[in-house]
């Protein structure tokens, strides 16, 4: 059993790629967990506030590439905390586009108009994104691990999401009345970003049991209290895995995050009625849809992999994700790879 529980505990550590995983399994007195991963993420469909997921518009496709560092110690044997630092680069790439129309009697070339007027909606971003903290304490509870956690994202100063041409106006009467001033392309910001940009405080329980059939099983329940306008969350997730001979478990998992309520308007996002529209078959402004996107997003993701035990203290991590619904958000593919090693660097019953 006690084989059993510290391959669970890998399980668990790893399942989430990018920073330390949560685990109602906290380490031991003196131990220290150092995690680093890699992960890869690409869209091309978008999920709006309702309905199916869509293109992005122009042949739009995001990717993004994390590299992370987090770090597990244990205080003692029921409290441990834990730090997470993520370097990331999002991109998004489209067609450029013309919308506005050469007025009928200027006096610019058709060639000067195009040029001022093409808009290029590609976009990169890189730098250090949220920091993540975290304090969890496990509960004298006999029956299964059972842990208390508090967990904060803190952003970075990196520019936080907008509407395609900046926060303002927030309306799209106010957008409209004024096109030329706005549909500039020294004017496109779109929601290419680090993160966020605001402070995430997420209380929760984590909750877990590893069977005799060398099987773990992990629930967690929480609520994000999301600062800065962002809409409050509910937040859970359900993990399973099994150990395969000495070396080898496999893990599933599903989880969400649920708005409570609205968050702020960030501006006037420019998408397409019809996103499979080419550039050039573009007609002014006649294929535009006007939004106005909230600070919220709404997820339901799933995911699985594979956990190899390399050495007695390492374990490689091999894992995917998927999007398969959500609000304010895109529907992503994500893979990674991560390698933990475990290290002992105070042993039990001695002074630190």
């Amino acid at each position: 059993m006690v084989r059993l529980r510290t391959i669970a505990l890998g399980g668990v550590l790893l399942a989430t790629a990018g920073s330390a995983e949560a685990s109602p399994w906290t380490l031991p007195a003196g131990t220290v967990v150092v995690n680093g991963s890699y992960t890869y993420q690409s869209a091309s469909r978008e999920f709006f506030e309702t309905g199916p997921s869509r293109s992005f518009p122009l042949r739009g496709e995001f990717t993004g590439t994390t590299y992370a560092l987090g770090l597990r110690a244990g205080l003692t044997d029921r409290l441990e905390v834990e730090v997470g630092v993520p370097l990331r680069l999002v991109s998004y790439r489209s067609d450029p586009v013309l919308l506005l129309p050469r007025p009928a009697m200027s006096m610019e070339s058709e060639l000067d108009f195009y040029q001022r007027n093409v808009l290029d909606l590609s976009r990169v971003a890189r730098g250090v994104g949220d920091l993540s903290l975290a304090v969890r304490w496990r509960t004298p509870l006999r029956l299964f691990p059972l842990a208390v956690e508090l967990r904060t994202k803190i952003p970075t100063g990196y520019a936080g999401p907008a509407g395609t041409f900046g926060e303002q106006p927030t309306t799209i009467d106010d957008f409209q009345r004024d096109l030329l001033r706005y549909v500039r392309p020294e004017n496109v910001m779109d929601d290419v970003t680090l993160g966020d940009g605001q402070l995430d405080v997420q209380p929760s329980l984590l909750a877990g049991y590893a069977f005799p059939t060398r099987t773990f099983l992990r629930l967690d329940l929480g609520m994000n209290l999301r600062f800065g306008g962002a809409a409050q969350q509910v937040v859970g997730a359900v993990r399973a895995g099994q150990q395969l001979g000495a070396r080898v478990l496999v893990y599933a998992y599903a989880q969400a995050a649920l708005s409570l309520n609205e968050g702020r308007i960030i501006g006037v996002s420019v998408a397409a009625v019809d996103p499979d529209l080419p550039a050039d078959r573009y007609e002014g402004t006649n294929n535009l849809l006007l939004r106005t996107p909230r600070l919220e997003r709404d997820t339901v993701d799933v995911g699985a992999g594979l956990i190899l035990r390399v050495l007695p203290e390492a374990e490689l991590n091999f894992g995917y994700g998927r999007t398969l619904w959500g609000r304010y958000t895109a529907l992503v593919d994500s893979f990674s790879i991560s390698l933990a090693v475990r290290a002992q660097v105070v042993r039990p019953g001695a002074s630190p």
